[in-house]
């Protein structure tokens, strides 16, 4: 955990100081993210392909659309998909008709976890009151 005190406390520059505290928070709720879903034995990234896949319009997306809507453009997601097919979370299958395309869904393990997952997570470390929720959304919003 970063001192964001000792950052606060700092004689930097108004704007550098506010660019290392959104840095170190950012860092601290990561942490937090990482030690929670340690007991279910994913990542952040894997959750976030969970996350995705569970919130689709769709049931199915393509190995390319799922691509396109992560927050961390990984150029590692064929390789995080197979650990999820491992663990039963998600399924792959290819496409009858153009083999190159990969159709990925979620299955009721992976749907359960999610939830488990979320409700261990949402909301348990922001310290803010939901007026102060929304003037930070605002004020991150011209980051």
């Amino acid at each position: 955990m970063a001192n964001k005190q000792k950052v606060y406390d700092s004689d930097f520059p108004v704007r550098d100081k506010a660019a290392v505290l959104v840095g170190c928070t950012a860092q601290d709720i990561a942490n937090f993210v990482e030690r929670a879903l340690k007991e279910f034995g994913i990542s952040r990234e894997q959750l976030s392909v969970i996350h995705f896949l569970d919130a689709a319009a769709v049931e199915k997306m393509t190995v390319n659309q799922l691509r396109e809507v992560l927050l961390d453009d990984s150029p590692n997601v064929s390789r995080i998909l197979n650990k999820m097919v491992d663990k039963g979370l998600v399924r792959k299958e290819r496409q009858v008709d153009d083999q190159r395309i990969v159709h990925i869904s979620l299955t009721e393990k992976g749907r359960h976890l999610h939830a488990q997952a979320d409700a261990k997570i949402i909301g348990h470390n922001v310290k803010l009151t939901p007026e102060e929720c929304e003037t930070l959304i605002e004020l991150l919003m011209k980051i």
